[in-house]
């Protein structure tokens, strides 16, 4: 069951709600499995969808219904939570021609992650990372990156086409302490 995989600057009306749908579906188990709130608000949703600077990989089956989707901000300033400075100082020759892009969330649908969609989605997005030479930041839940261990096998499916290097660059911990 290979997925049809295409870029879009903007979602808007049907085609959002059927992929907000498969959004709630997908990340709905994140909401008591990650400190940082991972599920956004319906709101949050459409601006994203609807912000040109937020490219939507969006993934169908051969009937057309939504199956998977990624986020890829092109301008660093889309991302609220993302500090610009800190990439640009890291990678100032990037940030000059405007090449550091982050991934916001990536997700297929439940039933079909033992399927090729979720690999099929990979493979789009890392041809189109290393044709335009950009520094990817993205950022994993300690959930996922346990469970599925998503950040290794990014780095892993990339290597097999592109010449990469792959770092941590930041972490934060949270903690709570419970005072009796």
């Amino acid at each position: 069951m290979a997925a049809e995989v295409t870029f879009e600057t903007t979602v808007s009306g049907d085609v959002a709600e059927g992929f907000w749908k498969l959004y709630l579906e997908a990340f709905e188990p994140l909401r008591t499995r990650a400190a940082a709130r991972h599920v956004l608000h319906r709101e949050e949703f459409d601006e994203e969808m609807a912000d040109p600077r937020v490219l939507k990989l969006l993934a169908r089956d051969e009937l057309g219904e939504p199956v998977g989707l990624t986020t890829l901000a092109t301008d660093l300033a889309a991302v609220p939570w993302v500090s610009p400075d800190f990439f640009a100082a890291r990678y100032p020759e990037h940030a000059a021609r405007g090449a550091i892009w982050y991934v916001g969330f990536t997700l297929a649908h439940p039933g079909r992650r033992a399927t090729r969609t979720f690999m099929d989605m990979l493979d789009v997005l890392i041809a189109y990372l290393g044709e335009h030479q950009v520094v990817c930041a993205y950022d994993v839940s300690r959930f996922n990156d346990d469970s599925l261990r998503f950040a290794d096998n990014l780095r892993r499916r990339a290597e097999i086409t592109q010449d990469i290097t792959a770092e941590t660059v930041d972490q934060q911990t949270y903690y709570a302490t419970t005072f009796r």
